[in-house]
């Protein structure tokens, strides 16, 4: 009989149990995971948080929404929101998002935003978190509006170099380093050939200039010169690049006469007689299809093709013809050629002395002879 007394009153006793809609929730988010910290701008990034009920009561239809920064990219859409019909006292849900940093989102401190909302009694309620994101990005100095000035060089010319230094990063340069590396190369620097730029920010420029001089030694070709930019990034590491800036050294030709000659030496009239001249390059580059033209008034040959002179050679042209006039002819020989740099023609004025074929030809000298032989007689005699 005591046992069932006993049985009868647990059963018929009141069951005491923490209703819902009690009014002591406590819903609290809290950050599990935010990697990598920082991040790079096209990284992914994950963000684990808890959705925890502290308290005892139930949480009714609970709803997490996260609201990051623009330059943070939700990669599910599904997760912006996320609903619990009810999430019991001491209860938790572990949500994992992850994010997708933009590619173009430059180095700072960004935000994600998490809110959650929930009926308890009857009554809204709301919590919210800030999670502080770092993003931290990477520079990335390149060179563009490359300018050379003059655009044709020569050994021994001096030239300006220009060209606009970048930075298409993500992230700021500091102590940007710009240095032509001339070392191992015919060209030497008339300033310095090391620019220091304190700052660049992203999407930032400057524009260089360096006065160079190619030397007398530089061959006719194209060269390299190096650009290499070096700069300390965010985080105090030195970031290294290399570029290129090419340049071509052209070869101009410079011909003239170096000796004239004539077979006889002393050429008369009716004489069939060669005149030579002497052609020399004595400039940097190759005179091709070089051509010598004389307009002397006698009958023979007045063209001599000479085809290739090389820099620092010469070459004879030979033209025959018969004098037929005598005394100091004038005549002009006008040399033509190619290089590196256009078509070029040059005249030069000569003249030939063709004596007459009598003895009055040595007339003269012998006079002049004589008067020395008689002033000699003179000047001993006096000494006397």
């Amino acid at each position: 009989m005591i046992a069932l007394i006993a049985i009868t009153a647990i059963a018929t006793a009141p069951t005491c149990f923490a209703a819902p809609g009690s009014g002591n929730t406590d819903i609290k988010i809290t950050v599990n995971e935010l990697a990598p910290q920082p991040v790079e701008p096209g990284r992914d990034l994950v963000l684990s948080v808890t959705l925890g009920n502290y308290g005892r009561g139930v949480a009714e239809h609970a709803v997490l929404t996260i609201m990051p920064d623009s330059s943070l990219i939700l990669k599910n859409e599904n997760d912006r929101i996320i609903r619990h019909d009810r999430i019991i006292g001491y209860g938790a849900h572990v949500e994992t998002y992850l994010l997708y940093i933009d590619p173009g989102a430059v180095s700072g401190n960004y935000e994600v935003e998490l809110g959650a909302t929930w009926t308890d009694d009857g009554a809204h309620r709301e919590q919210n978190l800030t999670v502080p994101v770092v993003v931290r990005g990477a520079p990335k100095l390149v060179i563009s509006d490359i300018t050379i000035e003059p655009e044709i060089i020569k050994p021994e010319d001096t030239f300006d170099l220009s060209f606009r230094v970048s930075n298409k990063g993500t992230g700021i340069a500091s102590t940007v380093q710009v240095t032509a590396a001339l070392d191992n190369l015919p060209f030497v620097p008339m300033g310095a050939d090391t620019k220091v730029i304190k700052r660049l920010d992203p999407d930032a420029s400057e524009q260089l200039s360096y006065r160079i001089m190619a030397s007398d030694s530089a061959k006719v070709s194209s060269y390299a010169i190096p650009i290499t930019i070096r700069c300390n990034d965010e985080s105090g590491g030195n970031v290294t690049s290399q570029s290129s800036v090419g340049i071509n050294v052209v070869g101009d030709a410079d011909l003239c006469i170096a000796s004239v000659r004539t077979n006889p030496e002393n050429p008369a009239t009716g004489d069939v007689m060669t005149l030579m001249l002497q052609i020399e390059n004595s400039g940097h580059g190759d005179a091709e299809s070089v051509k010598v033209t004389i307009d002397i008034p006698f009958e023979g040959t007045r063209t001599a093709f000479l085809g290739k002179i090389e820099a620092d050679d010469d070459a004879p042209c030979i033209f025959n013809f018969r004098a037929t006039e005598s005394g100091d002819i004038p005549y002009h020989a006008v040399i033509s050629y190619k290089d590196d740099l256009g078509d070029h023609e040059t005249t030069v004025e000569l003249v030939l002395y063709v004596g007459d074929g009598g003895n009055s030809d040595m007339l003269i000298p012998a006079l002049a002879v004589a008067a020395l032989i008689i002033v000699g007689v003179f000047y001993l005699r006096r000494k006397k």
